[in-house]
């Protein structure tokens, strides 16, 4: 029988190895790796087509708005994988359908091993039949195996988007994908056995069958010789269902309730959790915002864990309600699975089904004494906490630290490693430059209680002085210049002649003496602007400044013949 190829994208990473990576930390994340994030936003300016996840501490990923049947909910949980790292953005290149696709094909093949039926929706019509997606996967399924749907009563070709159960005939591996058939699921279900049932149920009765097999989506209940499907998902209230098998274990007696009765498709839905109520209906009546509650740890992510609050009512406790002052990367640097923790309710969403906890709201916000206690232009002391290549972060209060950046330690240039200058737990002084309560940061400085070399350094050349200095740089947009030792300036292209300006290179090389002009000192910002176009305007402009203070000297020194005759005419008027 031939079989129209179907393309899907081949790799040599199994399943358990996708799954087992789940709990890498962020700096082992790559390709084929799988990450729970949550939807925090689109992102138009990177891709008008991508929604934007968050994978926990700063990495982000996005995934292609035409993986998802209806666009996601900023909030939402994504389960993806990691297919490589986009250079142009930075962020993650994550597929939802692939992941699903690659645990589809493991149910599928379990299906197919154990003899089980498979539910999926009509993709699409080709030439020998159609396209059937189950479980992410587009299988075959051939006009010859199509069942009632394709009989010389009933020739239907419009059946795009029903559902359909078959069984699966046959698997390749290598393309994953496979034949099923129909046919073969309908004349396993005796026609017979299904009008006998219509006639003692309905929707919505309550039932006894007993559990006949258990596949990984879920579990099947023989009720009156007719398998019905229980899926996972509605066995408990609870988000996590996957511990079924050993609530209903199988040829043990269970009651269900009916939730759909398809004849013509022999589907017969279960439910298990419908005999009772949804607890998120009442969930206003248990809880308010505000309440402290205490539960156990039931899962743990990277952006935050859940918290069990009663028979099918799950809280989430983000990673940003955590600390006050702590930033947590992952939810298990504070909690683990199993701990009894208290925390407080601070939102219910039951449309949503959704209860957000906090854990630092039961602790005094530290931020407060800041806020009370601390102005911009303070001089304080404290020890140092850490040190990193980009400067200091250095003890506020007992639970909070500010950062000193490396070009705000010193007022020398370039500035000295952080780690050579200070150590962890050595006691500095320091100014506060920067106070920012709402994103909580506090910046400070060292070198802005220190005095500024470069108000002297401006009192000592002052604006038009000539200099002598040596190039020490040369790059496309002009050359820098060490002057009195130590200090380095720029000398920009506009600030050079014309004949410098076209020939920079040929021009200049680095330890060249050369005289420039001093065009400005900005001592707040350690730039030191310099001319060579201006240097002989300025010798200029200093020798005219000689010359006429030596004549006004000059002057000063030798009296005019006329103050005699002066002094005399006023002796004789006496």
């Amino acid at each position: 029988m031939a079989v129209s190829p179907i393309s899907f994208q081949e790799s040599d990473i199994s399943m358990e190895d996708l799954l087992n990576s789940v709990e890498v930390g962020i700096t082992d994340i790559r390709p084929g790796t799988i990450i729970n994030g949550e939807v925090v936003g689109f992102h138009p300016e990177v891709n008008p087509e991508s929604v934007i996840v968050a994978m926990g501490t700063k990495s982000e990923g996005k995934i292609y708005l035409k993986e998802f049947t209806e666009a996601p909910k900023k909030g939402s949980e994504i389960e993806a994988i990691v297919k490589t790292i986009d250079k142009d953005t930075g962020l993650f290149l994550l597929s939802k359908r692939e992941l699903e696709q690659r645990k589809g094909w493991e149910i599928v093949q379990e299906a197919f091993e154990k003899e089980v039926p498979v539910d999926g929706i009509v993709e699409s019509k080709i030439k020998q039949g159609y396209l059937v997606n189950i479980e992410g996967l587009s299988m075959f399924l051939p006009h010859s195996q199509m069942g009632q749907f394709w009989s010389s009563e009933n020739k239907r070709s419009d059946i795009a988007g029903e559902y359909v159960t078959c069984k699966i005939l046959e698997l390749n591996h290598k393309r994953k994908t496979g034949i099923v058939s129909r046919r073969a699921y309908q004349e396993e279900q005796n026609d017979q056995l299904w009008q006998d049932l219509l006639g003692k149920i309905k929707i919505g009765d309550i039932v006894e069958g007993k559990v006949t097999k258990h596949i990984k989506t879920g579990a099947f209940v023989k009720i009156e010789n007719i398998e019905g499907f229980l899926h996972k998902s509605n066995i408990s209230w609870e988000r996590h269902a996957d511990d079924f098998k050993s609530k209903i274990p199988v040829e043990s007696d269970l009651k269900v309730r009916i939730l759909e009765i398809d004849p013509e498709n022999h589907r017969l839905s279960l439910g298990l959790k419908q005999l009772t109520n949804d607890p998120w209906e009442s969930v206003m009546e248990k809880f308010e915002i505000g309440d402290k509650v205490k539960g156990e740890i039931s899962f743990v992510a990277n952006y935050g864990a859940f918290i069990e609050l009663g028979k099918g009512l799950e809280g989430l406790l983000h990673v940003s309600e955590m600390s006050w002052t702590r930033k947590v990367n992952h939810a298990r640097e504070i909690v683990k699975l199993g701990d009894e923790i208290e925390a407080q309710i601070i939102g219910i969403n039951p449309e949503n089904k959704r209860i957000s906890l906090g854990l630092r709201q039961l602790q005094k916000n530290p931020w407060d004494l800041v806020r009370d206690t601390i102005k911009i232009g303070d001089v304080l002391k404290g020890k140092v906490k850490k040190t990193a290549a980009f400067g200091l972060f250095v003890s506020v209060t007992n639970d909070i630290d500010a950062l000193i950046r490396k070009e705000d330690l010193s007022w020398d240039e370039p500035v000295p490693e952080p780690k050579n200058l200070y150590k962890k737990g050595e006691e500095v002084e320091f100014k506060i430059i920067e106070l920012n309560l709402e994103e909580r940061k506090i910046g400070a400085s060292i070198r802005h209680i220190l005095p500024n070399p470069y108000k002297e350094l401006r009192r000592k050349f002052p604006r038009g002085t000539v200099v002598d200095g040596t190039v020490t740089g040369i790059v496309e947009f002009g050359i820098f210049v060490r002057i009195d030792e130590k200090y380095e300036g720029l000398v920009h292209l506009s600030a050079m002649t014309k004949d410098q300006e076209t020939s920079i290179k040929k021009t200049f090389k680095k330890g060249d003496k050369i005289r420039v002009v001093i065009k400005s000192i900005d001592h707040e910002k350690r730039k030191i602007s310099l001319s060579t176009r201006d240097v002989d305007y300025a010798l200029e402009k200093m020798e005219m400044a000689q010359y006429i203070e030596k004549e006004s000297r000059s002057q000063t020194l030798t009296s005019s013949p006329f103050e005699s005759l002066k002094s005399m005419v006023s002796s004789k008027e006496k």
